[in-house]
């Protein structure tokens, strides 16, 4: 989140003001979590300047708060001094700099930072302060330090590269979606290297980049460079490279899955990637005689089926060759229209539409899927069809439709995201200025553009996930990062609650567990080997719940959030919020680990390794605590639960 506004973010140190009690009652606002941390008030966002030095996490928002452990934290007084008022800091980072490279003074701190001036009529420039205490950071009078007359040109980060002795930066153009990289030998005059870009969901801005070595499989002599980048709103994808120092480019095995769709499972059953359609049949004149060859679009392959750069009032459908039906799955990309019945995706069986698609008003090409488990055996055939002739978006185009098992429905762009949840964006890293640490840790800011501004809270505007551990692991289908939430966090539990070998049949309350606050965490691991959607009911009473619930023959894990939360005030929240959110979750010898961390506002689920993650925001009542476990149609065996009611860190504040 970008809007770290100077007036906003004045925020009062917390330790030697209040009493512990006084400070416990000032955190224990409806929906303020109790174990992420938020400021005492105002806006926060992305996180910036995640450094670990002499012993302490520091955290800015432009803001700023310090930890020991990343689990309690203090917060110090608003950070930025001696500007003239005329900007705003947007998103960036701190640097130590231990041998005095800018010419401040030895271990001074360095803050990194887009100047952003109202209204978006002038450049985003790349700007520094300095700090001696690392509490006060003081504005430089030469700024701005990189200025490429750019309007949209932000969010630097900034790190040392051993091998070349210098700094690096990534910094976005996210209109254009583009990260250029810079270097500097002394912090104040930077040098164009290269940039990256053309990868991955290239739709709306790219923000908040990072750039950093992770091990793959634990093994430290074997590392890869990762670079994050937020696509708003509001989600991170990765991508696993190599960097030289000048360049960062992805691996052959990540361009390959990003471009072709190399290692999705399934059988191809039309890729639109020839000079024609093939066996597929063309009626009418809405879609153009071949696929087509667009660049400028991001699909998979080399070419896909469209009707949306043709006459706005032709008329047509592409109709495939008849196949049987013999997978639990078909899965494809669309964009276009939405305008159902007029303009869709059909799958007919027997002369009739028994599943359809449509586009979202986008010409953005994102995964959808049919489950058809269903209509396995039957012969059928698929239409994609254009039968409208209105101005408001006209036309449909669709790619690489796979027969499969799994059920591709994420409904987002192809991508390797860091989180398949809404509510996880402009994800950093902690760099280890001391080079102590063996976890490479990062965090990300719960929220999202589009209702941010409506979020039911009085105490403030936002707050950040969960630290969370990072690696790299080897997939079948290549290298993916797994994350997992940081064991310090485990000395906020309270006593353990435990049951095994249960058969769930039904919905049932889960026994003996009742937290008093949705402040708990649960380590669930179910038996995949059944013919039942499973999962929980969590958030429940008064009406409400969030389901989150797993169907073994698709490998689809989805989360219901369209009635959680009893903010039901705003409109224009409501219709942003309510989602269904849904990822391919594999199973692991025949098992799903479900790690789930619940906040008053939040909740946060790890799969199996922590290959798949989603976060979201819940906001439910202060009654709905309970908690149920359910089977749709056969009995699920419940291998193991573990619960646990944690503390919260306010009550463990010092004076």
């Amino acid at each position: 989140m970008k809007r770290s506004l100077t007036l906003s973010v004045a925020c009062l140190a917390l330790s030697c003001l209040l009493p512990v009690e006084d400070l416990q009652a000032q955190y224990n606002e409806k929906y303020r979590p109790q174990y992420h941390f938020s400021p005492k008030k105002g806006w926060i966002g992305d996180p910036d300047g995640l450094v670990y030095t002499e012993g302490k996490y520091h955290l800015f928002w432009w803001g700023h708060a310090v930890s020991e452990d990343l689990v309690h934290w203090k917060e110090l007084p608003h950070p930025m001094k001696g500007d003239d008022g005329s900007f705003s800091y947007f998103s960036g980072s701190v640097v130590v700099d231990k041998e005095n490279t800018a010419g401040f003074g030895e271990k001074s701190m360095i803050a990194v930072y887009t100047r952003h001036f109202r209204g978006d009529s002038l450049p985003e420039t790349q700007a520094l302060s300095v700090s001696k205490d690392g509490i006060n950071f003081h504005y430089y009078e030469h700024n701005p330090v990189l200025d490429i007359g750019k309007i949209f040109f932000r969010d630097p980060q900034v790190f040392w590269y051993a091998p070349e002795q210098k700094w690096v930066m990534a910094v976005s153009l996210p209109d254009i979606q583009k990260i250029h990289l810079y270097e500097s030998r002394n912090m104040k005059d930077w040098q164009y290297l290269s940039e990256f870009g053309s990868l991955g969901a290239q739709n709306s801005f790219w923000e908040c980049p990072d750039l950093f070595e992770l091990p793959v499989d634990g093994d430290a002599a074997n590392k890869k460079w990762v670079m994050l980048i937020g696509r708003g709103p509001n989600r991170v994808q990765y991508f696993i490279g190599d960097f030289d120092g000048k360049e960062f480019r992805a691996d052959e095995a990540t361009a390959a899955y990003l471009t072709e769709g190399k290692g999705l499972q399934g059988e191809l059953f039309a890729g639109f990637d020839e000079t024609n359609y093939g066996k597929w049949k063309r009626i009418g004149t809405g879609f153009a005689p071949a696929p087509t060859k667009a660049d400028a679009v991001a699909h998979l392959g080399k070419g896909y089926a469209s009707s949306m750069h043709q006459d706005a009032k032709g008329k047509g459908k592409l109709v495939s060759p008849a196949f049987k039906i013999r997978d639990n799955a078909i899965n494809f990309l669309v964009a276009g229209g939405n305008h159902p019945g007029k303009i869709c995706v059909n799958l007919v069986v027997d002369g009739k539409v028994v599943r359809t698609t449509t586009g979202d008003n986008s010409d953005v090409f994102k995964w959808n899927g049919w489950d058809v488990q269903d209509l396995k055996g039957r012969k059928a055939t698929i239409e994609v069809v254009d039968d409208y002739t209105g101005d408001d978006w006209g036309g449909i185009a669709v790619d690489h439709i796979l027969f499969s098992d799994v059920l591709y429905n994420q409904n987002l762009e192809h991508a390797l995201w860091l989180d398949y949840g809404p509510d996880f964006y402009a994800a950093r890293t902690w760099r280890d200025v001391d080079q102590v640490l063996n976890e490479t840790t990062m965090l990300g800011w719960m929220g999202n553009w589009d209702y941010a501004r409506e979020v039911p809270t009085s105490w403030g505007k936002g707050f950040e996930s969960v630290p969370r551990n990072m690696t790299i692991r080897p997939f079948p289908e290549g290298n993916r990062i797994v994350q997992k939430p940081i064991p310090a966090l485990q000395k906020l539990r309270q006593d353990i609650y435990q049951v095994s070998d249960r058969a769930i049949s039904g919905t049932e309350k889960l026994p003996g567990f009742q937290p008093s606050k949705n402040v708990y965490e649960l380590e669930v691991v179910f038996d995949t080997r059944s013919h039942s959607t499973f999962g929980l009911n969590l958030l429940v009473g008064e009406g409400r719940k969030l389901a989150i619930s797993y169907d073994p023959a698709t490998s689809n894990l989805s989360v219901d959030r369209t009635q959680c939360t009893d903010f039901t005030s705003k409109p224009e929240f409501t219709k942003a919020f309510a989602t269904k959110l849904h990822a391919v979750v594999e199973p692991e010898d025949n098992q799903l680990r479900l790690h789930i961390l619940v906040d008053q506002s939040s909740v946060e689920i790890f799969t199996n390794q922590g290959k798949v993650v989603l976060s979201a925001l819940t906001f439910p009542g202060e009654q709905q605590t309970g908690i149920e476990l359910f089977s749709t149609d056969a009995p699920t065996t419940l291998v193991e639960l573990k619960a646990w009611e944690l503390s919260s860190i306010w009550r463990e504040v010092e004076n």
